[in-house]
């Protein structure tokens, strides 16, 4: 059917199961999305939010419009998100969360990038659970943060954000999600991120408590109050990038994007629709999409995709962790999953499943994580919608 399309993202389905104007549309709007024309999808969604004949279309054209504006950092437009006159009140508390970012932002000043004429290769850091870390300046004082796909924005501690001079843009509360759960945050703007000689002015970023910055989990060099983070270069800033990561080395290399017309190339296998996901797919050729976060330190399959992907499960008991006090608790793993992703086949071991998890909108069939990390350096450009593994397209 074509929500099941939608919510499979499978994307030629949904273009064929249209029956209607409005889902034609709404199908295109989505391809434009997945193909990095952002510009051109914001552009469709806002006229097929508006039709009139549709209201499922009006309301799932309305939540990516909202999600596509603040991806895009147009807070004014996403303040004043114009909304359906057939939407119900229940369908219009849906954009009520977007509407509050928009607010909180606007009029913040624009952020700026300064890049270097040349790549600039860094030192990459891993804490004990396996995830990636760099070290930066924050207004001229020195901290480490995790490099987190996962996390929609950049992220600071509020004993960061009082020791380097970062303040809130208003006393409104916003809340962020995590795996397994949310969080109270403060919208404010950094004034400067130093990334070596790579120069961020005025990055939007959010504040949380100290208290809830802290990753507990039971591995070895992990203290018994949680990993402290200083703070999270979230995927608005790494999507910015031409990332490669070489985990086994402990060094990074950044570069200015350049445009590659790359549509319609075998090499996008990454595509920004609401979250970045990774296209997988398994030995029997089954396509998967994983949410590609590098701020988790292991591959996670939903419980939903299990039959899709063709494997089993044993009983293991696990608890997965999160910053924010969150952790959920599952009970089985897939002893072994064989796949290929970002161009190279992998085999990972007693991969943990959780939920079954149903989004409603997309469904996310899994979380790629930095445990793939493994199998050779991990390139991110996502201008050119590319991920590799190894070195397949190391810029």
């Amino acid at each position: 059917t074509y929500w099941t399309a939608f919510a499979e993202l499978d994307l030629s389905a949904l273009h064929h199961a249209a029956q209607s104007d409005a889902e034609a549309r709404f199908a295109e709007a989505m391809s434009l999305l997945a193909e990095g024309n952002v510009a051109s999808a914001e552009s469709a969604f806002v006229a097929v939010s508006q039709q009139q004949r549709d209201v499922n279309v009006a309301v799932a054209s309305q939540v990516m419009l909202a999600a596509t504006l603040r991806y895009e950092r147009k807070w004014s437009e996403l303040r004043d998100l114009p909304l359906n006159s057939r939407l119900g009140a229940e369908d219009r508390m849906i954009t009520s969360d977007p509407e509050r970012w928009g607010k909180a932002f606007t009029g913040a000043a624009e952020e700026v990038i300064t890049f270097p004429d040349m790549p600039l290769a860094l030192r990459l850091n891993l804490t004990p659970v396996g995830t990636p870390t760099v070290r930066v300046l924050i207004n001229g004082k020195q901290y480490d943060f995790w490099l987190d796909t996962g996390s929609s924005m950049t992220v600071v501690s509020s004993s960061v954000a009082a020791d380097a001079g970062i303040t809130p843009l208003s006393e409104d509360t916003l809340s962020i999600r995590t795996f397994a759960g949310s969080a109270p945050v403060k919208a404010a703007t950094i004034k400067r991120i130093d990334l070596g000689s790579i120069v961020i002015s005025n990055s939007p970023t959010v504040i949380i408590d100290q208290s809830l910055m802290y990753l507990r989990a039971s591995a070895e060099g992990v203290p018994r109050g949680g990993l402290r983070v200083d703070g999270i270069i979230g995927w608005d800033t790494i999507r910015q990038f031409d990332l490669t990561m070489n985990y086994a080395t402990g060094t990074m290399t950044l570069r200015r994007p350049e445009h590659r017309r790359l549509v319609g190339d075998s090499r996008r296998k990454l595509a920004w629709l609401g979250k970045p996901l990774v296209e997988v797919r398994t030995k029997e050729g089954a396509k998967l999409h994983f949410t590609l976060d590098t701020g988790a330190q292991a591959t996670l399959l939903n419980a939903a995709v299990l039959e899709k992907a063709g494997v089993s499960t044993r009983v293991s008991d696990n608890r997965l962790f999160g910053i924010a006090r969150t952790g959920r608790e599952t009970d089985r793993v897939v002893p072994f999953l064989s796949v290929e992703v970002g161009g190279t086949s992998i085999r990972l071991e007693n991969v943990i499943v959780y939920g079954p998890v149903l989004s409603g909108l997309i469904n996310t069939d899994g979380i790629l994580g930095s445990d793939v990390a493994r199998y050779g350096p991990i390139h991110i450009d996502a201008t050119n919608g590319v991920f590799s593994i190894g070195d397949l397209d190391a810029g």
